[in-house]
């Protein structure tokens, strides 16, 4: 398995990209990448060890470990079902919690 490493610090926290990865994808498909998320890191991760990672622009899925967000983004405490949705052309990301129906 191939690991990539990205330095948070260089990157920008924005409110914009749940609504952007919707936009562009549409409710549904949007609404079923973040369920998709959450099941990889239910089959593959670790709660207190990685976070699912959306790639806005392709959709695409992966895990991180939480380490690389802690210093500079999870102010608050790490809960269940967060998903990050990234921007690298942006440079933005944003934490999304899952809704809960």
């Amino acid at each position: 398995m191939k690991s990539i490493q990205i330095e948070f610090s260089k990157y920008e926290s924005v409110n914009s990209l749940w609504s952007e990865l919707i936009e562009h994808h549409g409710f549904e498909r949007a609404k079923n990448i973040v369920s998709q998320a959450i099941d990889l890191q239910k089959m593959n991760g670790n709660k207190k060890v990685t976070m699912p990672i959306i790639f806005s622009g392709t959709g695409g899925l992966a895990l991180i470990p939480i380490q690389s967000l802690k210093e500079k983004t999870l102010k608050c405490k790490s809960k269940e079902n967060q998903v990050l949705i990234f921007n690298l052309k942006k440079k933005a990301f944003q934490i999304l919690n899952e809704a809960k129906n």
